[in-house]
């Protein structure tokens, strides 16, 4: 049932704008507070609720159907969260990329070189879904 809540969702021709400005790669983008404050509430009228758990090298976002337990997932690694101050970077890139897109949500990646810059992604292994506790 959640995709017919979803495709709900995207008939509502949500889009989030670019709220915020990088001063170090003079680029615009889309806040997580943006992207929050327009998909939440949208989601929540629809019985949809979103979490997002950081885990040890990812970031799980579900979006979860309050009425039959069904649900879509998401896992985003980190990318070299080399400290602390790097490691909430990444989260909160984490968070608002992996709203964006599994939502579907029109926003250009400006600030995408911030999170990719002269770091090379490593193979993290996901978890099975047995492994997954959603309690």
């Amino acid at each position: 049932m959640i995709y017919k809540k979803l495709l709900e969702f995207q008939k509502l021709g949500i889009s989030i704008k670019k709220d915020k400005r990088n001063p170090h790669f003079k680029n615009d983008y889309a806040s997580l507070n943006e992207v929050l404050d327009k998909v939440k509430p949208e989601l929540n009228n629809l019985g949809i609720v979103v979490i997002q758990r950081p885990c040890v090298d990812y970031l799980e976002t579900i979006l979860q159907d309050t009425e039959d337990d069904s649900s879509v997932v998401s896992y985003v690694p980190y990318i070299n969260p080399t400290d602390m101050q790097k490691l909430g970077g990444a989260i909160t890139y984490a968070r608002r990329y992996a709203l964006i897109s599994m939502l579907a949500l029109e926003d250009n990646d400006d600030d995408g070189n911030l999170a990719s810059a002269k770091t090379v992604a490593k193979n993290v292994p996901l978890p099975d879904e047995d492994e997954i506790d959603f309690n």
